[in-house]
Order: structure tokens, then sequence, then C-alpha cells
């Protein structure tokens, strides 16, 4: 790092030295949000952990993937498994679990209870106008799963002019990405359409290719001066090889081969929005929408993959998850001028009727070349599953905002939820069918205090999680399960001067009736209502107006994350450091423009070591990269240049250590990418 060191200091010098007064300052505390409350306010109004990756940051970064621009967020850590599939980590450790809501305009873009660690794969990432993400819970206004965080992505709006753009980007790695896009408005309204076609071939891992499509239509309308909306439809077609983690002998080999030669990942994802916006006077608007979803996701998994006593026979399935969504969302505002406040009721109905189908394979390995080379169905009957469940999640919320002097802001909120899950297995064995209800209160308070240029504010709040539809349904017996619950205290503050915008968040975040498997008295493993974790860190960002031309920011978190009762696999961890949860997490980044057709940027990303196990018996180090962007503006056309990972580290973006009572363990490793040197073009056809 002293070389990274150097280098910045170098970049400072000659930049104070040539520049020409270019302004590049942004400041998300002067922005509009409206994932706050459901509505547009200023940020600072918001009484909690909010931060915003405006379109000037988006539009610059070039991004190829979502990951890239999240990980630029204080207290945000989304880690590749390869190929747009993904983990996350915000405020909780790195994990698969549904504790995080994903949100497109304000909507959830999955069903809750069908929680998908991949869910962001189903995103359009060329439609992205600007993301804004809520940090802690947020299931008093959203619903469940908003735990750890919200990812809210708002999509580009009709243009007020009309505009259209081809643009292109090709690297190293065998990446290749077009985007297509067309926008006008018209005399009551416009139109907004988007498609992408991304492709990889031979990429640093073997077995690696993927395809991905998607189009985005927006057409918004004005019926008159009361009446308004829009609607909405996103397409998804995705498909990729699915080659796993490596081991440690792999990984420390820097062995990039694979086992695998027919496992695969493949998404159909569709949803049509409409919009409704009603203004009954200047104190009361209505607004609703609708929602439909249809998505179905086909998989070979590498993780189904198991061993038997023969050393070249194993066994794994080919599965496929589909379901269809009905959404409804309805919510009525009322200004009330003589009180200084705000009154929102609403009203949320989904109905989704979802169906799993999987069937058993036998497969063959070459020992030889350490490969599975083939799989076959059974000759009898080779299904194992084929259920199909309808969950229905109604709900209503409240949410009152009160101004109580010119600095001192209330904001209250109330949401009660109600799941109702019908499930109905196809099969003569396996997990009975059955009936579950879950109902959830979950409160917010929330007060700012805002001065001139500073101010700070309170939050308390507590969020849920339903059982998952696999950890309800995955046994000889259906348990009784409770929604898992969290509660949050925190307080932030910030500042803001000519130079200078910073803020900071204090949190301490307490899960109770977390889902675990606990061996039973008749040996069988059922999960029950037994875990309880702790999670307290402190979040910061930091932007320094070095001069007009230059801008600094630092993005950061200091974390700790505990079991406080959780018994794994038969051992008692309770008082243990959750596993992949690293205490600091840096987003350190320098961007300069000495004209205005030029710009450059220079990223260090950092993140410190963390146990491996439950245990705390085995550390993975953490890492450190350093990426590089450049832009140079050519009239309509634009051309860029980034150079991801620098400095060429070689890391993982997720260590982790199974171990078992009988005190065997298995490493797994996922590759994080090597020096990736993307080159891009953008023509604007109408600008």
């Amino acid at each position: 790092m002293v070389f990274l060191r150097k280098f910045m200091s170098g970049i400072l010098v000659f930049a104070m030295a040539t520049a020409s007064g270019q302004d590049t300052s942004y400041t998300q505390l002067t922005t509009i949000v409206v994932s706050a409350n459901k509505l547009k306010e200023k940020r600072i109004e918001s009484p909690l952990a909010i931060s915003i990756l405006s379109p000037k940051t988006i539009d610059e970064a070039k991004a190829q993937r979502i990951d890239f621009l999240l990980n630029k967020v204080s207290g945000v850590y989304m880690p590749t498994i390869g190929n747009e599939q993904h983990m996350m980590s915000i405020r909780q450790p790195i994990s698969l679990k549904g504790l995080y809501l994903y949100l497109e305009d304000g909507m959830p873009i999955r069903t809750s209870g069908l929680f998908s660690s991949n869910a962001l794969i189903e995103m359009n990432s060329s439609n992205i106008h600007s993301i804004e993400i809520i940090k802690g819970p947020a299931s008093a206004l959203y619903g469940a799963e908003a735990i750890g965080g919200v990812v809210n992505i708002l999509t580009t709006p009709v243009p007020s002019k009309a505009n259209a753009f081809i643009s292109t980007q090709i690297n190293n790695t065998g990446y290749k990405k077009i985007d297509l896009s067309w926008g006008a408005p018209t005399k009551t309204g416009g139109w907004n359409i988007m498609g992408a076609w991304t492709d990889q071939k031979k990429g640093i891992t073997e077995y690696s290719d993927f395809n991905k499509k998607a189009l985005s239509v927006k057409r918004n309308f004005r019926v008159n001066d009361k009446l308004k909306g829009y609607q909405n439809l996103q397409y998804i077609n995705y498909y990729t090889q699915m080659t796993g983690s490596l081991d440690s002998i792999k990984f420390f080999q820097k062995n990039f081969g694979t086992q695998q030669s027919f496992t695969f990942r493949k998404i159909d994802a569709l949803r049509f929005r409409q919009n409704l916006d009603y203004n009954w006077n200047a104190h009361s608007n209505t607004t609703l929408n609708f929602m439909y979803r249809n998505n179905t996701m086909d998989q070979n998994p590498t993780y189904s993959i198991a061993s038997t006593s023969n050393p070249t026979k194993f066994k794994g399935q080919v599965n496929s998850n589909h379901f269809d969504a009905y959404v409804l969302d309805l919510q009525h505002v009322w200004s009330i001028p003589f009180l200084n406040s705000k009154i929102m009721l609403g009203g949320y109905w989904d109905i989704t009727h979802q169906n799993l189908i999987a069937h058993y394979i036998d497969i063959i390995k070459d020992t030889t070349i350490g490969k599975y080379i083939k799989y076959t169905y059974p000759t009898r009957d080779s299904l194992i599953t084929n259920y199909n469940t309808q969950i229905s999640n109604k709900a209503i919320y409240f949410n009152y905002i009160a101004n109580l002097n010119k600095a001192i802001r209330l904001n209250m909120t109330l949401r009660y939820d109600n799941f109702e899950y019908l499930f109905n297995n196809l099969l003569s064995l396996g997990t009975p069918s059955a009936k579950n209800n879950f109902t959830q209160f979950t409160p917010k308070l929330g007060l700012t205090y805002n001065l001139k240029n500073w101010g700070s504010y309170f939050n308390y709040s507590k969020g849920f999680v339903p059982p998952q539809i696999t950890e309800i349904y995955n046994a000889i017996r259906v348990p009784y399960l409770l929604p898992q619950s969290f509660s949050n205290i925190e307080i932030g503050s910030w500042y803001q001067s000519k130079k200078i915008s910073a803020e900071i968040s204090i949190y301490s975040l307490q899960g109770n009736n977390e889902i675990i498997s606990v061996r039973q008295t008749d040996g069988v493993n059922l999960n029950q209502n037994s875990g309880a974790t702790s999670h307290m860190g402190i979040e910061y960002q930091v932007r320094y107006q070095l001069m007009p031309s230059m801008e600094i920011t630092l993005n950061g978190s200091n974390t700790r994350h505990k079991y406080l009762n959780t018994n794994i696999k038969g051992v008692d961890v309770s008082g243990k450091e959750m596993n992949a949860a690293p205490h600091v997490l840096n987003n350190l980044g320098i961007a300069w423009k000495p004209t205005k057709r030029v710009r450059t940027a220079l990223e260090w990303i950092h993140q410190s070591s963390y146990y491996m196990d439950e245990t705390n018996a085995t550390h993975y180090p953490g890492f450190d990269l350093v990426n590089a962007r450049f832009g140079l503006q050519l009239g309509k056309s634009e051309i860029w240049l980034n150079v991801l990972n620098l400095t060429n580290t070689y890391y993982s973006t997720m260590a982790t250590k199974n171990f078992s009572v009988k005190g065997s363990s298995a490493y797994s490793y996922y590759l994080g990418e090597p020096r990736a040197i993307t080159i891009g073009w953008k023509w604007y056809i109408i600008k």
C-alpha cells in the first residue's frame, strides 16, 4: 500500500498545479429522496441512515454490475460470486440470508417468503437512474425482509427532450455489453425504452460463460390536471454456467479449473406495473400501484451435488421454481397546514402462486480429470419435490410527519402485516400439506433536528422476516415458527460547509427469534426460533472539495457482529463473533476533472480480516483493491477506460469454512476478479 499512498499523493500535487476550475461537487444532503417515507422530502429530514448514489455518480462509474455501485456506499458490501450472482452485507455479516429488501421504484421485485439472494440479477443494470439505500430496519413502511437494509433502484425517467444513444463496452476477461436507449416526450406524457445485451465467454475461471438480455419500457401519461400515471415493463432473460467456489487447495494453487461441466442457472423474469396518481386538491393526494410479476428460475445447482460411498458416483438435482404474483399498493396523503404536518395511510396486498418441482439426478465423475462429466435421471421415478404454495400478504400502514418547530421534525410509522401460507404437497411423501398464518406489528419513531449547516437524528425501528417457504416446508413435519424480529436504535448527525459535507451514524441492532436448525430428541433436525444476535457499528461518509476541479470522498464502517444465543450443528457458539463479518470496510476515492471534457477517478477499497467459521478458529485476511476510471467527451460521443483491480490483487470476495461435530471441515473461496481493463464507447444519436 506504500505504492498506493505515493501514487495518490502524486495525483493531488499534479492536480493542484493544473486544475482549471471544473466543479465536481455533489452532496446527498441537499437532494430529495423518496425511499425514506414513500414521499419526496429533503435528505436531512429523514430520521435514518440513507445513502444516495446520484445519476452523476452512476453515469461516471460506467459500472458493468450493480455491486460496483453499491460497494461505494458506507456500510454496504455486495460480493460477487460470479456473473452477477451475489451475496449481501448491510449491517449484517456477508450471507445469502433473506435480510434485505430490493425495490424497483419503491415496489418489491420479489414476494416476501420467496427471498432470493440473487434477486438483483432480475434488474436491468443499464436502466438505473439513481439508487437509494436505507440502512437498518424499514419494515414499518416496506414490510418483511427490510432488516439489514433496503435497496431502492430508481429507473431512468422519461426525458423532457428527445434523446437516443448506443453504448458498447468490452474487456480483457471476455466480457461484452451493448446498450440501446430511446426516449421522447409527448403532448400528454412520453416514452423511454432501454435494451441491454451482455455476454461473457472464456472468463478467468473455467466453465463461467453467461448471457443476459434486458428490456425496459416506460410510458408516462397525463389525463388531466388531477390524474396522471405511468406504465412500466421490465423483462430479464439470464443464463449462466455455475462454476461454484474453489476449495482451499485450488485457491492457494491459483488453479481456476472446475469440477463442473453441466451445472447452470436460468432466469426469466417479467414485471409489469401500472401507476395512477390523483390530486384531489392542494392538500390531498392518492397513489395506486398495481404490479404483476412472472418469474421462473431453472437450475442444476452446484450446491446440491453430494457424494456417495462410490467415489465416481454423486447425486444432485435439477429444479424449477416458478411464481405469479399480483400486487396492489394504495396510499393516501393528507397535508394539514394548521398543524404543519402530514398523514399517510396505506394498504398493501400481495397474492402469489408458487410451484417448485425438483428431479433427482445420478452424476458420474471422472476421477482421472477430476470432473463431473455427465448426469442421468434414474430409471425409476426421479421426482423428489413437487409442491405449490399460495402466499397472501395483507398489510396496512400509517405514517405521521410533523414539524414541531423550525428545527425539530417528528416521524412516526406503524405497520400491521398478515401472512397466510397455503402449502399443498403434490407427492404422497414428505412434508404434509398445511396452512400457516403469521402476523406482525412493526413501529418506527424518528426525530430530526436541523439548523443551517448541521443536524442530527434519532431513530427507533423494528423489522421482521416471516419464515421462508424453504425453511418451513423442508422437513418430514411442519415446525411451529414465528417471524424473526429485529430491534434497532441509532443516532446520526450531518455537517455541511462550502468545502465539506459529512455524515455519521451509530447503531445497535438486536435480532431475536432467529431461525436455526435444532436436532430433536428423535434425531430429526427441525428449524426453531432459537437464535439471537447482536450487531453494532458506526458508519461514516465525508466529501471534501479540495479544489473546484477535485473532490475526495471517504465512505466507511466499523462493526461488530456476535452470536448471543445460537447453537449450530450441536455446537454452542454464543458469545462468538459471527463468521464472514469484517470489522472494517472503507472506500476512498479521488475524482479530478481538469476540463469539462475529461474526468479521472481513483478508488481504493479496503476490507479487513474476518472469521471464516462460527467457532472463530480460522481467519480470512481481507483485501485491498485499487480501481481507476478515465473518461473523455468528444462532441456527441464519449469514450472511457476503466481499470478495475489495478494492482491485480489475488483475493476472495467471500471465504468460509464449514465445520461438523465430527471435526471435518470444508473451505470455500469465491474468486475475486483479476485486473479487468474495460474500453467503452457511447454515441448520442439524438442529444
